[in-house]
C-alpha cells in the first residue's frame, strides 16, 4: 500500500507538473478565433439562448455548456478559462494513470504517464476545446467501469456510473458516440451474456468481476441515454440536433482520399511492421526458455521507433516545424501494432473477468480512428494522447514480470517525452495561427488579462472596443465577419444573427441569404476584420464582405478592421 501511496504521490506530481506547462503556454500564445468559438457561443447560452433552435452549430453542447455555467457563476474572464483548462490537464493525468495501472503496474505505469506531463491536451492547445473535454469523459467514465466491475459498490453509485457514458457523446460526437455503442456492447457481455459462455451465475463473482453492479451501471447507461433523447427533445426539438449535430456536421468527416492520406503511408506501415515483429518474437518461446537475443530483439523493434523519433527530432528538428512533425508519425504504427496484438488475443479474453483490460485496445484503437475522422492525425490527435498511452501500455502489458518490461517502458517515456517538448515549445499543433509579430502582446486588465497573441491583433482588438464604445449605441445590432474575436462577450452584445462563426460547416448559407437575414434583423453596423490570425478563415468568409459592402457603406477603417454602416433604415420585420 505505501508503494502504491507512493506511485500515486508520483503521478499527482506529473499532474501538477501538466497543469504548471499549460499556464506557461497560455503566457506564449492565444488563438483568438478558436477562443472566442468557445467563449461567445457560451456567451449566447448564458444569456438563454437555446443551441440547434435559436443558433445552428454543428457540435455537440456540452463544451459549450460547461463554459456558459462558469461565466454564470465567476462572469467572463480570461482567467477563469485558464484555470478550467488547468484542472482538465491534472485530472487527465491522474485518469489515465488510473487506466494504465490496469495493464501495467508499478513504476512502469508511473514511467507511461511521464510524456503527458507535455501532451496533456492543454499544453498543446491552450484553450477549452471538445476534442480534450471527450477525451477526459472518456477516461472518467472507464475509471467509473472499473471501479464497478472489480469493487462491491452500491447500486445507486453503479447507477450513476453508468449515466455518465452518455457524456461524451454529448462533447463530440464523432467520438462520443461510439464511445457509447462500446461501452453497450461491453456492459451486456459481461453483465447478461458472459454467464452462459462461462457456465455458473456465480462465476463472475468468485473470479473478481462484479456481475451485479455491471447490471446496474448497465441501467444507468440505459437511463442517461432516455434522459439526454428526452432533454433534447424538450429543448432544441431532436430534428434540430439531428439536423446541426450529424447532417450538418457530416460535412467535415474525411473522405476515402483523406483516409488513404492518413493512413496510406507506407513508412507507418513498415514501422508498425517492425513493432509487430518484435512483439511476434516475444510470443515466440515461453519467458524461461527464451534466448537473450530473442528478447532483445524484441524489445528493440518495440523500442526502436519511439528513439528513432526523438534523435531525429534533436538532429534535425528545425526543418520538422513547416510540416508533419516526426512525433506524429508513431499514431498508425501503434494503432497497428494494437489491433493486430488485440486480434490475437481476442479468443482468449471473451471469457476474461477483466472488462476494462480487455476494452482498452479496443476503444482506444477505434475512438482514435473515429476522432482521426475530423482532421487526420496531424489535427486531431492533441487531445488524445491518453489513448496512445493506453494503447502503448496494453501492448507492453503481454511482457508480463519479464525484467526488460520497465526498461521499455521508461525507455519509450524518455524518447516520447524528448520527442513531444520540442512539439510543443515550437507550437506545431498551432501552425495554422499567425506567430510571425515582432513581439508578443498580453492584455494586462480587464476580462482579458493574460491573454497573449502575436502582435498586432490584441492592440488592435483593443482599437475596435475603444471604437465600438465610442461610436456604437449599445440597443444597435452588431455583426462581425469572421467573427475572429470574443467580441460579443466583451462587450456584453448579443449576436444577432442565428450562426456564430462564418465557417463553411458552421454556416451553411450563401453570402447573399446572410446578407438577407441581417437585413431581416435591423443589423445596421458591420464589422470585417481585414487582418487575420487564422489566415485561412479569409477563403472561409470569401464573397460575404463583398455582399455587405454592396448594401452597407464603409464609414471607418481601423487599423485592423472596416466598419460599414447601414444608412438607410432596413426595411424587414422585426427579428
Amino acid at each position: 500500500m505505501w508503494r502504491q501511496a507512493v506511485q500515486w504521490l508520483a503521478v499527482c506530481v506529473l499532474g501538477f507538473g501538466a497543469g504548471v506547462v499549460h499556464q506557461w503556454q497560455t503566457g506564449r500564445i492565444g488563438v483568438l478565433g478558436d477562443y472566442a468559438y468557445i467563449v461567445d457561443t457560451a456567451w449566447r447560452i448564458a444569456q438563454g439562448e437555446l443551441m440547434y433552435r435559436d443558433f445552428g452549430l454543428p457540435h455537440s453542447p456540452l463544451t459549450f455548456h460547461v463554459q456558459a455555467t462558469l461565466i454564470k457563476v465567476f462572469g467572463f474572464s480570461y482567467g477563469v478559462t485558464a484555470w478550467y483548462c488547468t484542472v482538465v490537464n491534472v485530472g487527465y493525468v491522474l485518469l489515465t494513470y488510473g487506466l494504465v495501472r490496469v495493464s501495467v503496474s508499478g513504476w512502469s505505469g508511473v514511467a507511461l504517464c511521464v510524456p503527458l506531463v507535455w501532451l496533456a491536451p492543454h499544453c498543446i492547445y491552450p484553450h477549452p476545446f471538445y476534442d480534450p473535454d471527450v477525451c477526459l469523459l472518456v477516461l472518467l467514465n472507464l475509471n467509473l467501469l472499473q471501479w464497478v466491475a472489480t469493487r462491491r459498490v452500491g447500486a445507486v453509485v453503479a447507477f450513476l456510473g453508468g449515466v455518465t457514458t452518455v457524456l461524451p457523446a454529448l462533447a463530440k460526437q464523432n467520438v462520443g458516440y461510439p464511445y457509447v455503442v462500446l461501452v453497450v456492447v461491453a456492459v451486456v457481455w459481461w453483465g447478461w451474456l458472459r454467464e452462459r459462455w462461462v457456465g455458473g451465475v456465480g462465476e463472475g463473482e468468485r473470479e473478481g468481476l462484479e456481475v451485479v453492479g455491471l447490471r446496474w451501471f448497465g441501467a444507468g447507461v440505459a437511463a442517461g441515454v432516455v434522459g439526454t433523447v428526452v432533454w433534447l427533445g424538450l429543448t432544441c426539438g431532436l430534428w434540430n440536433y439531428w439536423r446541426w449535430v450529424f447532417v450538418s456536421a457530416s460535412r467535415r468527416l474525411a473522405d476515402l482520399t483523406f483516409i488513404l492520406e492518413t493512413y496510406g503511408n507506407y513508412e507507418s506501415w513498415a514501422l508498425g511492421g517492425l513493432m509487430v515483429l518484435g512483439w511476434w518474437l516475444w510470443q515466440r518461446k515461453g519467458e524461461g526458455a527464451r534466448p537473450f537475443w530473442v528478447a532483445t530483439a524484441s524489445a528493440t523493434l518495440l523500442l526502436g521507433p519511439f528513439v528513432v523519433v526523438s534523435a531525429i527530432t534533436w538532429l534535425c528538428g528545425r526543418f520538422f516545424v513547416g510540416f508533419d512533425y516526426p512525433l506524429l508519425s508513431l499514431w498508425v504504427p501503434v494503432m497497428i501494432l494494437t489491433l493486430v496484438v488485440g486480434l490475437w488475443q481476442l479468443p482468449s479474453v471473451l471469457s476474461a473477468s477483466q472488462p476494462v483490460r480487455t476494452m482498452l485496445p479496443w476503444i482506444a484503437v477505434i475512438l482514435t480512428f473515429f476522432s482521426f475522422l475530423s482532421q487526420g492525425h496531424t489535427g486531431s490527435s492533441y487531445g488524445i494522447w491518453a489513448l496512445f498511452v493506453l494503447m502503448v501500455a496494453y501492448v507492453v502489458s503481454l511482457f508480463g514480470s519479464d525484467r526488460r518490461q520497465p526498461l521499455v517502458c521508461w525507455g519509450i517515456a524518455i524518447a516520447l517525452t524528448l520527442a513531444a517538448f520540442p512539439y510543443v515549445y515550437h507550437n506545431v499543433r498551432l501552425r495554422y495561427v499567425d506567430q510571425t509579430g515582432d513581439a508578443l502582446q498580453t492584455a494586462y486588465s480587464g476580462p482579458l488579462r493574460r491573454f497573449t497573441v502575436d502582435s498586432p491583433y490584441l492592440s488592435n482588438f483593443a482599437e475596435l472596443l475603444d471604437f465600438v464604445a465610442d461610436r456604437i449605441p449599445e440597443a444597435e445590432p452588431v455583426v462581425c465577419v469572421p467573427q475572429e474575436d470574443p467580441f460579443y462577450v466583451m462587450t456584453g452584445r448579443r449576436n444577432p444573427l442565428p450562426m456564430v462563426i462564418f465557417d463553411s460547416t458552421a454556416t451553411p448559407f450563401f453570402p447573399e441569404e446572410i446578407v438577407e437575414e441581417a437585413e431581416r434583423r435591423r443589423v445596421k453596423w458591420v464589422i470585417v476584420k481585414r487582418v487575420l490570425q487564422i489566415g485561412h478563415l479569409a477563403w472561409e468568409v470569401e464573397g460575404i464582405p463583398e455582399a455587405f459592402s454592396e448594401k452597407y457603406t464603409t464609414v471607418a477603417r481601423l487599423s485592423g478592421y472596416d466598419i460599414l454602416q447601414r444608412l438607410a433604415p432596413a426595411q424587414a420585420d422585426s427579428p
